[in-house]
């Protein structure tokens, strides 16, 4: 399976940036969540959504495979982690043969 890197969403992270300053660490996951913004955005505009339908994934495991991944959404949205390496560790996420047997008996 080959997951293209999409644009990075930088209004997303520019909103994200706006209201860092009014938030406690602990708040940050749930902003960067807020409205599934960013999963959405790798799910549709991403154009993530087919390819990882087609390996049995659907929305809701997408949102899990993500909530594995909340250190780095907020390291990617203080520009700690490049997007490219961001999208890479979900990637590797995806991939993970032990991860996909997990979901699957779920």
């Amino acid at each position: 399976m080959k997951l293209s890197i999409p644009p990075e969403p930088t209004m997303i992270k520019i909103q994200f940036g706006k209201e860092i300053n009014k938030i406690e660490m602990k708040i940050e996951t749930l902003t960067l969540w807020f409205g599934n913004r960013l999963p959405s955005y790798l799910w549709n505009e991403g154009g993530w959504a087919k390819p990882l339908k087609k390996e049995g994934y659907n929305w809701q495991s997408f949102l899990k495979i993500l909530s594995l991944h909340k250190k780095d959404m907020i390291k990617w949205s203080w520009d700690t982690l490049s997007w490219k390496d961001f999208l890479i560790k979900i990637q590797k996420t995806i991939k993970d043969p032990v991860f996909k047997t997990i979901l699957a008996s779920t």
